[in-house]
């Protein structure tokens, strides 16, 4: 029991940033299941765009009944980016982790980390969980 109580210590809030991709939906699903077996605190954000309002309804559906969780929309000025705007979240809402698709709905398949995910990974301030 010792072991379950302090890995729910370690994921007390968690942010998960989600684009509408099958990588970041993925990523959703293994904080749904920390937030069952360690009540970790789930914060979805999702940086505005093309495709906000079906991001929104597709993290209702998946969401609702099963686990509590708040839904911030961010918005990336000329000035910043969507890594800026998930690491400035980060930073200010104190998150325990960051759980994150390993790349996004870019056209090359071929990558295996895209951009948003590296940037975080590199700069975040807490445990960064990258699922491809």
């Amino acid at each position: 029991m010792e072991s379950s109580y302090r890995v729910s210590f370690w994921l007390r809030k968690v942010l998960v940033p989600v684009d509408g991709s099958e990588n970041g939906f993925r990523a959703l699903e293994l904080a749904v299941d920390f937030a069952k077996r360690y009540g970790s605190k789930i914060t979805v954000v999702h940086v505005k765009g093309e495709g906000t309002d079906e991001v929104r309804k597709s993290v209702q559906s998946k969401l609702e009944r099963k686990v509590d969780y708040e839904f911030k929309l961010l918005e990336a000025g000329t000035d910043s980016s969507v890594p800026n705007e998930i690491l400035k979240e980060l930073y200010d809402g104190s998150y325990d982790a960051v759980i994150l698709g390993a790349r996004g709905t870019s056209i090359n398949q071929e990558l295996n980390i895209g951009s948003t995910a590296l940037a975080i990974a590199a700069n975040s301030p807490t445990t960064v969980i990258i699922v491809r």
